[in-house]
């Protein structure tokens, strides 16, 4: 008979998002950059569709019972996403069950569908989404309770504010009375027509918001930051205006992730955003190091693969520190001036390489792992007398795992044998990091994300994992801004709305 305790039973598996714990800091200071979104909360007409749901839900059924609600904003989501795939499916990208409605929608000869199959049954297959909670629960709830969008009715049942969720509520009901009859209709029988689908698209489609409709211009307002009563309003304020001047100076052409860390152009001048681009900055300082760090991850697993038999861990990073650092001689110090990047531009192109080194699940090439080394020691030649920026990276650091921490490490070690400098970086924010990382996850989450572990000081069962940068809400930030006319969607280029958000004092 074979016994097994609890504590030893295996968790399930899981390739780990953040196999070296960088992750974390990157997503403190996106997140107080960009706040009021996420990177799922897609569609800026959402944020009004929820409104108008919660404020119907509180009118027709008057309880705040979890079956119900459960039932109701399922169904409602469904319908809506069903609507505009049959309306207009190539600008119904980011809808909650756009996918799962692709192919039924598309069969031409389908006159009426059914809603409560596809959503009775949350947390099972066959569903248009699985969470219970639908879309808005999983994605939306927490946003539009920070900016005070909607409050608490009970535990998982919401009401809208009394003030600016009753106002976009009522916009959508106003502007839009015969598309919302229609969807209320078809949530409560449970099946909807063709016919009524286009007609609910043509009115609440995300792509098709009325610029001069009051419920753009209060969709506007908490996009611009310019609600007063809104705690998330500023900080949102200067990232948009950030964007669209970027939109501005590149006529339509731009790599977004590289023009705030550069900052050429108008970003390069006076502006009230300097605090903003700053963080912004750190922020891309860090997915820097945290993919050349995970570079050096993959080739630490690929040099354990290549020995015979099992290897220390002491060994096995003198080895990989041999194929980072060519020159066995010289300082940290001369290292980082002789293999420093003459520009911003070139450190986040380096940035670019290492991440399509770090995406695939096999050995690095030797000048990924040489390259990691040059971009590491880059960023900490340039950026390690920038308090600002250090500042920044300080404060959302948590025992030592960020860019903060390998400069701190590499001040400490400026005079020091560059290849051991590397070695013992590699021990410390390589191997000690995934190993304490993949441990808590294990421990609180029962997930099991190691990428090796150790066996008697030796590092074994190495396996190379995918590897990229997080997403900082910049892109879905962009998209509300094409929803909401301030940049046009077919050319990219700033329209007079957004060039006049942008010059505003």
């Amino acid at each position: 008979m074979t016994l097994t305790t609890d504590w030893t039973k295996p968790g399930s598996f899981s390739a780990g998002r953040d196999p070296l714990g960088f992750q974390a800091a990157s997503v403190r200071l996106y997140t107080s950059l960009v706040p009021g979104l996420t990177n799922v909360t897609n569609r800026l007409r959402y944020y009004s569709f929820y409104c108008w749901v919660v404020w119907q839900f509180e009118k027709i059924h008057h309880t705040t019972k979890e079956d119900k609600w459960v039932e109701f904003i399922r169904r409602c989501e469904a319908a809506i996403a069903l609507a505009c795939q049959i309306g207009d499916a190539p600008n119904a990208l980011g809808m909650a069950g756009s996918e799962w409605w692709r192919y039924e929608a598309g069969d031409t000869t389908k006159k009426t569908f059914d809603l409560i199959a596809p959503t009775n049954r949350p947390g099972e297959d066959g569903q248009y989404l699985k969470a219970k909670y639908g879309n808005f629960g999983q994605f939306y709830t927490a946003s539009m309770l920070e900016m005070g969008l909607i409050e608490s009715a009970s535990a998982r049942v919401y009401a809208v504010s009394s003030t600016a969720g009753k106002a976009l509520a009522a916009a959508v009901q106003e502007e839009h009375p015969k598309a919302c009859a229609l969807l209320l209709k078809a949530v409560e029988a449970g099946r909807i027509s063709r016919a009524d689908c286009e007609t609910i698209s043509e009115a609440l489609h995300p792509s098709y918001l009325d610029s001069s409709s009051q419920e753009a211009r209060l969709l506007k307002q908490f996009l611009q930051g310019s609600r007063a009563d809104d705690p998330t309003a500023e900080a949102r304020r200067i990232s948009l205006r950030n964007v669209l001047a970027v939109v501005s100076d590149t006529k339509g052409e731009f790599d977004l992730r590289r023009e705030l860390y550069v900052q050429s152009g108008s970003l390069g001048g006076p502006s009230q955003g300097v605090e903003n681009l700053t963080r912004w900055r750190a922020y891309f300082l860090n997915e820097f190091c945290h993919i050349a760090l995970e570079v050096w991850l993959n080739a630490l697993v690929g040099v354990s693969n290549q020995v015979a038999e099992p290897t220390t861990v002491e060994a096995l990073a003198a080895s990989l520190a041999m194929l980072a650092v060519s020159d066995g001689n010289t300082s940290t110090e001369n290292l980082a001036a002789s293999m420093a990047l003459k520009s911003l531009g070139e450190e986040h192109d380096l940035g670019a390489e290492l991440l399509a080194a770090a995406s695939v699940k096999k050995m690095p090439e030797t000048s990924a792992v040489t390259g990691s080394t040059r971009l590491i020691l880059s960023l900490w030649l340039r950026w390690r007398e920038a308090s600002q920026v250090r500042d920044e990276l300080h404060r959302e650091t948590v025992e030592g795992r960020s860019a903060e921490g390998v400069f701190r490490f590499l001040d400490l070690n400026s005079a020091e044998n560059a290849r051991l400098t590397v070695a013992k970086l590699i021990k410390k924010f390589v191997v000690s990091n995934h190993l304490t990382i993949a441990g808590q996850k294990l421990a609180t989450g029962g997930r099991f994300t190691y990428r090796f572990t150790l066996d008697d000081g030796c590092l074994v069962d190495g396996e190379f994992g995918e590897y990229t940068y997080t997403q900082p809400r910049i892109a879905n930030l962009l998209t509300f801004a094409r929803d909401a006319h301030l940049v046009d969607e077919e050319s990219g280029v700033i329209t007079a709305d957004g060039a006049e958000f942008l010059n505003a004092a």
